[in-house]
């Protein structure tokens, strides 16, 4: 079973600018050097605890090549995070760092992305998520339709995610990281822009 205590947890440890300059620094040609920013949203607006993401290089902030916006929810005594595309997502790049633009986020600029919630189970401590089952969160990239294979864990200071595309008939690795998960740490906080 879930408890609030776990959702409270898991956004504060969330709400936060990662970085994998270590992993780079030490491995540059398997990693790129990568930021993955979540940044609280106002849960008036959004309907509970939820996040506006970006993942960009170190070296193009402002251009990510991932947005999204997260939905923390307690489902069937479980904990799932919904997973949101933005329509126009340009016009919101690097928000993430320059909140104060997210005001002009709505709702109505979100569309589910069906088959891709992650389940989350708690661990010792950490959070770990995973694609929800199936192979349905479908995922076009360069011409070729694929599934999402993604999972990631998290603890109080380190986020380590591992996403690939896979061929729907094979099941084989279309593109996405050969030499394993990205390991973030964090760099800034933001817990306490958190309603909670």
């Amino acid at each position: 079973m879930t408890s609030s205590d776990d959702i409270t947890t898991l956004a504060r440890w969330m709400a936060s600018d990662f970085s994998n300059q270590q992993q780079a620094f030490d491995n540059p040609p398997l990693f790129a050097h990568v930021r993955a920013c979540l940044r609280p949203l106002p849960s008036d607006k959004f309907g509970g605890v939820s996040f506006y993401l970006e993942q960009a290089y170190e070296y193009a902030l402002n251009r990510p090549y991932r947005t999204r916006v997260l939905m923390l929810k307690e489902e069937d005594g479980g904990l799932i995070i919904e997973n949101y595309a933005i329509e126009n997502a340009e016009e919101f790049f690097g928000a993430s760092r320059e909140p104060h633009r997210l005001t002009a986020l709505t709702p109505e600029h979100l569309s589910r992305l069906c088959g891709c919630n992650f389940v989350v189970e708690r661990q010792e401590n950490s959070f770990a998520g995973v694609v929800e089952p199936g192979n349905q969160c479908i995922v076009e990239r360069n011409g070729q339709t694929t599934y999402l294979d993604s999972r990631f864990e998290i603890s109080e200071h380190h986020f380590r995610t591992l996403d690939r595309g896979r061929n729907p008939e094979t099941g084989e690795r279309v593109w996405g990281s050969v030499a394993g998960a990205f390991e973030f740490e964090r760099v800034t906080s933001f817990a306490q822009e958190l309603d909670l």
